[in-house]
């Protein structure tokens, strides 16, 4: 296949749209007009009817789009929503290199072929061009006649299985019934297998017309072959995701493999499968097997495999990790986010550990963390067990950790948990690490590896604990002594980073439409109001819009007003406001009538400074003195760390916890809110609202007003 047509359709693409429009990616943008005929709005050039002739094999066709090839007359192409200006020897050229299978030896098609270039060479060879209905595609010389790169491995017994369950679903799909495959099997005619790969070449990606079933093919000729087919690409690599690859060059030649071969297989009774004694099979490895279980529907086997895979060989799991993600392979949510990415850090973070003699996979203890903090704890129980393991881990411990929450990433709970314990422990540790070389190296090798996880999460910060630690930073970093290319360059970010110096907050946006004072009145009138539009998205959009904007004295109002109003379209907008808004971070669920008669009880039991001082006390947490004075030096560090951001992932957002509840009692205190708005957020279904920049002038207000009684010179947080 020649490169023309699609160096020439993402060169406009990339005209209209930038970069985006990456083979692998570029489907979800004709997933609706991708099914459609090239037609398609203005598309009624004369050229488009040449076109339609070609497909069905008309030669005299293929003369008469010769005239194009110098043609620099515009035309305007439609690809999906895109609007493509490009002229007709471009589409004519592209209409071409889709529809014929020419060798290189035969015509090179470049941007100088011209119209006498493809003419002389169709006179040339006019007797011998033909239309090869396997292929649906002119041709010179035949597909068995052509040398082709393939390999066979065997299935592995999982995917065999889940093989087995497909079997009648595959052969009742409308192309196999047209093709009479199932026929061709029971007469045990290996032809079958030609069939099945003429039929996947056949609807190979064309301008605008793009199928999404080709694992189909695959998985059929799998299933009667009992091999995984490797297919030289484009790129003259063996792909082991024909059905995956946008470019065509793998299943032609996996076309071109049983035009040649097909006779060979033969069928065995014993195993129900074509064999073919004359081919080498590739021993599926351990690998292969486990990432083919990233898959499945079982979490605790996709799980199980994933953990597995982490301390296989490194280089075999790197080679699939990128194979599997350049095909963009489908896996269990369980495994995470980006699992290959994931997957090739995880097994080079192993070698380190095995290197460095770490015991980082059978450590009970820090396994017995993880479950914890993998299940549904109170906020109460959460905390606790936070701090204690951020008082009681070891190194060991911590690198133990990492790797377990790594692994765990899909568990939200855990990775924002895993993101302030990492976050202090790393404060609290870090003059050790300092001064310890070993530790030192493995917390640059960290930093590294984890920078190249591809996710968002304090996983990406690690070097900022170096920020402002000046000569003593470096000093340290200067002692380091490695070949390993990867911490030399952290050494040297690091270096910059320690002279960095610290600085004070500069929120310039304290004042928004998310984030302002807004005045309402007649609460509850205002409500049975909104509530009487008929159409009822809006009416729970206005609504959501309206609760966002009261004040803390209209809570009770507005919630006597909404009870009996139900939200249908969103459900978890109708209470969303409270926590968002106000901060209530306690409270279990708005949703049940518990919930806010127990929130009601409060709410009008105490004072504002109180109810909040009240929430902080029932949740374990006590930042007050004897005497009921604010307890700075308290505060100051949970202003620092506990506006939490996720270790790995846990969807961008920040958890509050109590820090908004710790601000307001702050701005009742000092009778100021700093610039801000009296409300954390003018929520409305908005989810970046977070207490960070007010907890950021709050420390710096502490510190000017000289309220502190200790030294609190630890690093700054993985976030600041």
């Amino acid at each position: 296949m020649h490169n023309l047509d699609k160096q020439k359709t993402y060169a406009c693409l990339e005209n209209v749209s930038g970069n985006f429009m990456r083979p692998y990616i570029q489907i979800t943008f004709i997933l609706f007009f991708g099914l459609l005929s090239n037609n398609l709005f203005s598309q009624q050039h004369p050229i488009y009817g040449l076109e339609k002739k070609i497909i069905q094999g008309d030669k005299n066709a293929l003369i008469e789009i010769a005239q194009y090839f110098d043609s620099d007359k515009q035309l305007i192409e439609f690809l999906g929503y895109h609007r493509i200006e490009t002229n007709e020897k471009v589409v004519a050229k592209r209409i071409v290199e889709e529809n014929c299978l020419f060798t290189e030896t035969e015509i090179h098609f470049d941007n100088k072929t011209s119209k006498s270039d493809f003419l002389n060479f169709l006179n040339k060879n006019l007797n011998e061009i033909t239309f090869s209905k396997l292929a649906d595609a002119f041709l010179i010389t035949p597909l068995e006649k052509r040398a082709v790169n393939i390999e066979f491995r065997d299935v592995t017994e999982n995917k065999s299985k889940e093989l087995q369950k497909t079997k009648s679903e595959l052969l009742n799909k409308e192309w196999a019934k047209n093709a009479n495959i199932e026929n061709l099997i029971q007469n045990k005619d290996p032809k079958c297998l030609l069939t099945i790969s003429s039929e996947l070449f056949k609807i190979r990606y064309r301008f605008n017309v793009h199928h999404f079933n080709e694992k189909e093919y695959i998985d059929l000729l799998s299933l009667l072959t009992n091999l995984e087919i490797g297919a030289e690409n484009e790129k003259k690599e063996i792909s082991w995701h024909i059905d995956k690859d946008f470019y065509p060059e793998s299943s032609l030649n996996l076309l071109i493999c049983f035009s040649a071969n097909y006779k060979d297989f033969k069928w065995n009774e014993q195993k129900g499968v074509f064999v073919n004694s004359k081919i080498q099979i590739i021993k599926a490895d351990k690998e292969t097997a486990l990432f083919q279980q990233l898959n499945t529907e079982n979490d605790t086997i996709a799980l199980n495999a994933f953990t597995e895979l982490t301390n296989c060989t490194p280089a075999k799991v790197i080679k699939l990790a990128n194979e599997y993600q350049m095909a963009d392979i489908d896996h269990n949510y369980v495994v995470g986010t980006f699992p290959y990415k994931f997957l090739i850090q995880l097994v080079q973070l192993v070698a380190v550990f095995k290197q460095k003699n770490i015991n980082y996979n059978s450590n009970v203890k820090v396994r017995q963390l993880i479950d914890k903090l993998n299940s549904d704890l109170s906020f109460k129980d959460r905390r606790k067990t936070e701090d204690n393991a951020i008082n009681q881990m070891s190194f060991n411990d911590i690198s133990s950790f990492e790797y377990w929450s790594l692994i765990n990433e899909s568990y939200w709970g855990n990775t924002y948990s895993a993101g302030r314990i990492l976050d202090i422990f790393y404060s609290k540790h870090l003059d050790e690490i300092l001064n310890n070389p070993t530790q030192l190296y493995l917390y640059l090798k960290k930093s590294s590896l984890f920078d190249e996880l591809g996710i968002i999460g304090i996983c990406n910060n690690y070097l900022v604990k170096f920020t402002n630690l000046k000569d003593a930073g470096i000093s340290k970093l200067n002692l380091i002594e490695t070949s390993d290319n990867e911490v030399k360059t952290q050494i040297e970010k690091a270096k910059s980073i320690s002279n960095f110096s610290l600085k004070a907050p500069n929120d310039t946006k304290k004042i928004n439409d998310a984030n302002d004072d807004y005045k309402v009145d007649k609460v509850g009138q205002s409500i049975l109001n909104i509530s009487k539009i008929k159409k009822q998205e809006i009416m729970e959009d206005s609504l959501t819009e309206f609760l966002s904007k009261i004040s803390y004295y209209q809570i009770e109002e507005a919630l006597n007003a909404i009870e009996n109003i139900e939200f249908k379209e969103f459900k978890w907008k109708k209470y969303s406001f409270l926590e968002r808004d106000f901060g209530l971070f306690i409270y279990d669920n708005f949703d049940t009538i518990t919930t806010r008669k127990e929130f009601l009880l409060d709410y009008k039991k105490y004072s504002e400074f109180d109810f909040y001082k009240n929430m902080l006390s029932k949740s374990g947490l006590d930042y007050f003195n004897n005497d009921n004075t604010l307890n700075y030096d308290k505060i100051y560090e949970a202003l620092k760390y506990n506006v939490v951001v996720a270790f790995v992932g846990g969807g961008g957002g920040k958890q509050d916890n109590e820090v908004y509840s710790i601000i307001k009692s702050l701005e009742l205190t000092h009778r100021t809110t700093l610039g801000y708005p009296k409300k954390i957020c003018n929520s409305n279904g908005i989810y970046g609202c977070d207490s960070q920049d007010r907890a950021n002038y709050w420390m710096q207000y502490i510190v000017d007003k000289k309220l502190l009684k200790e030294v609190h010179n630890e690093p700054v947080s993985f976030h600041y």
